[in-house]
């Protein structure tokens, strides 16, 4: 398998952004240290979730310290990006860390945060703006001297890009995309482009169905072997982490951490995060509160080391390859997250057969790149 680690906290003052940017920048490194396959960061506004706000910039401060280790977004909202700035600035994260990343990306989110009233966009459209982003973003990936000019005249987008985009990624045609979706559909669209599929959380088994639609989408679609094992490699579901030397402990961690999320209405509910989890699945309908249920089913993973791994094992089963793991949650708690982040690194990681994603093959790497370094 492959186990990545999301960097997602919640600063619930502004004393709180600059220490936990800086837990962010450390667990990555250790991440690299410990040799996880990747780490992601999102990109959130106007709501203390994920406070360092840019995943770019993030990228670039982390990618001498990355070595094999991928980066990833988790997920930048490609609708409030103008797509050529977009262009440069992944290129340029892509050049840093030497084809060692992924652009993850989705039509955003209504309802969470102002994002669309503030930066002047009408979330009804927000499909029509992505599929039209996403056109634009992978032309100009793909522009170089001699080719006609990008021209852009949407009720977004203005302007036209003539010559090269600036600068070259390292990656053949662009820095490598993925799609952030649910959506069955959608999660069918990214597997016929040949994009991996980052999943949100859900349970195991509709993770497994719909990473099993993607791959036969893929396989339907002519991709060839190479592309397939690269992408459903890369396609992934997150979780919540919560380790402790005990069950107790790791579920007091839970309640620490996670239990004041904004999805539970723990007023109405104060059922313990441990109880909510042990109701089965096909009792969630009938629950007097279903949606927590649910949601504990799909984000929390807590328990000793031993129970953890044997959960994680169980995705591995189901044909899931990839998890992405989150130890960062909640409020300022850097001991709580170090500690669980240290019983996985010792306890958990080396039982599972985490793996590095393979090193790109040359068709793979531009051609300036291959030019410019004898070895490739």
């Amino acid at each position: 398998m492959h186990i990545s680690v999301f960097m997602g906290p919640m600063a619930y003052s502004p004393e709180q952004d600059r220490p936990l940017i800086d837990l962010c920048v450390e667990q990555s490194i250790r991440c690299a240290d410990q040799g996880f396959a990747m780490v992601t960061f999102g990109e959130q506004h106007f709501n203390g979730y994920e406070p360092y706000s840019n995943p770019l910039l993030m990228a670039a401060r982390l990618a001498p310290h990355l070595g094999e280790t991928y980066f990833g977004t988790t997920i930048v909202p490609l609708v409030l990006h103008h797509p050529l700035r977009l262009a440069e600035d992944s290129n340029l994260v892509d050049l840093l860390l030497r084809g060692r990343f992924l652009l993850g990306m989705s039509a955003g989110r209504v309802g969470f945060s102002p994002d669309f009233e503030n930066f002047g966009l009408d979330p009804r459209r927000r499909d029509e703006i992505f599929a039209s982003k996403l056109d634009l973003l992978r032309r100009a990936q793909r522009q170089c001297a001699g080719r006609p000019p990008i021209v852009m005249d949407t009720d977004w987008d203005h302007g036209s890009l003539t010559g090269r985009i600036m600068p070259v990624s390292y990656r053949r045609d662009g820095a490598q995309l993925a799609i952030g979706t649910n959506t069955p559909a959608k999660v069918l669209d990214a597997a016929r482009r040949g994009f991996p599929v980052f999943l949100g959380p859900c349970p195991p088994s509709e993770a497994a169905e719909l990473l099993a639609q993607h791959r036969a989408e893929l396989e339907r679609s002519g991709h060839d072997a190479a592309v397939i094992d690269d992408v459903t490699r890369k396609s992934l579901v997150t979780r919540h982490i919560f380790v402790g030397s005990s069950e107790d402990e790791a579920w007091d961690m839970a309640e620490a951490m996670a239990g004041r999320v904004p999805m539970l209405d723990r007023k109405a509910d104060p059922r313990p995060l441990r109880e909510l989890a042990s109701v089965p699945p096909e009792a969630w309908e009938r629950d007097p509160f279903p949606a927590h249920t649910r949601w504990v089913a799909s984000w929390i993973l807590a328990g000793t080391p031993e129970q953890v791994t044997d959960r994680i094992r169980a995705y591995d089963r189901l044909g899931v390859r990839h998890l992405n793991v989150r130890f960062l949650v909640g409020p300022y708690q850097p001991e709580l997250a170090n500690r669980s982040f240290d019983l996985f690194a010792k306890h958990v990681l080396p039982d599972i057969d985490n793996e590095l994603f393979p090193p790109l093959r040359p068709a793979q790497i531009a051609a300036e790149h291959q030019l410019a370094d004898p070895t490739l």
